[in-house]
């Protein structure tokens, strides 16, 4: 079979071996284009309130809110911080108090130990929402904030009300994965443990990356972002999941949302999550990949989906 792209001057043909390459640049780019209008975003963002910290689970974490109403608490993908729910925040605000934390070691929220892991994550929230005394909130999460999410209501079954997951499942760090991460970070990086000279490529292969991480986390330390992908890359790529019975006693309603073409979870990986939990709803936004709140022309329709599953979950007016 051969196939053939278009390109300013010359018609180029590719074998069906040269395919797989050709695409995961066309992924690659595509990556990098959402990452700049996400820096857009965030570098012209005005605050949404005023930059509020509080002591929780031994550290100090970062946060912002908008609106008034019934709690909404949004936690945020890997590598990205609170801000990148602004337009998603605009939207929600309307009708929920939204609050939106920098995750342990991310944006302006601290890490002393320098240490990440899902669990540490899952009880820095559960402390969060004692701290702020959020009365059953709605929660929702991204990415590593969706494997938060499952998380912490399976450990803590009684404090959200509902919960959306996005962009994750209960299985991270597959093989499916790892290929997402090469689509990301580049070949060749390792699991477990970052050395300098796989920053060193990274900076090469990745630049615009690097710069996304200088500007969004601790600016204020040139080189953090090394830091921090030293210490966040063993729990990126280390493989984690819930079992069976601990997706199972997450027993309040759950909206499983994900685009069909995610880069890191396949369709029949969130199809088994839905299957296993008491109370799921799951829909697929076609045509994105894991940047589902960010694809170009998506983001009305994840916009209706998240606010119509949220608003079924208040209670009815008497």
């Amino acid at each position: 079979m051969i196939l053939f792209l278009f390109n300013l001057n010359n018609m180029v043909f590719y074998t069906e071996s040269d395919w797989r390459g050709v695409m995961n640049h066309i992924f690659k780019f595509a990556f990098i284009f959402i990452i700049n209008i996400i820096f857009l975003i965030n570098a012209s963002a005005t605050t949404m309130d005023k930059d509020k910290f509080v002591e929780a689970n031994g550290i100090k974490i970062h946060y912002v809110e908008e609106g008034e109403g019934p709690p909404l608490l949004l936690i945020h993908g890997g590598g990205l911080t609170a801000k990148s729910w602004q337009g998603l925040a605009k939207e929600a605000s309307r009708y929920f108090r939204v609050i939106m934390p920098d995750s342990r070691g991310h944006g302006l929220t601290n890490n002393p130990q320098g240490t990440f892991s899902y669990d540490l994550m899952t009880e820095d929230m559960a402390a969060f929402v004692k701290a702020l005394k959020l009365e059953k909130p709605l929660v929702m999460g991204y990415s590593d904030g969706g494997m938060v999410v499952l998380k912490l209501t399976s450990r803590y079954p009684d404090l959200a009300r509902a919960a959306i997951v996005g962009g994750a499942t209960h299985r991270f760090a597959t093989a499916h994965y790892m290929q997402g991460m090469e689509i990301f970070y580049g070949k060749g990086m390792p699991q477990g443990q970052l050395m300098d000279r796989d920053l060193d490529k990274m900076a090469s292969d990745a630049p615009g990356m690097v710069k996304f991480y200088q500007n969004m986390h601790h600016p204020e330390q040139k080189d953090y972002w090394r830091t921090f992908l030293k210490g966040v890359w063993p729990m990126w790529t280390t493989p984690t999941s819930l079992t069976e019975e601990e997706v199972k006693k997450i027993h309040i309603p759950v909206l499983l949302l994900d685009g069909d073409r995610d880069e890191f979870f396949t369709v029949e990986e969130v199809t088994q999550l839905y299957r296993l939990l008491p109370q799921a709803e799951m829909t697929l936004i076609p045509g994105s990949g894991h940047a589902i709140f960010q694809t170009p022309g998506k983001t009305p329709l994840f916009y209706a989906l998240v606010l119509e599953f949220l608003q079924r979950q208040l209670p009815k007016a008497s």
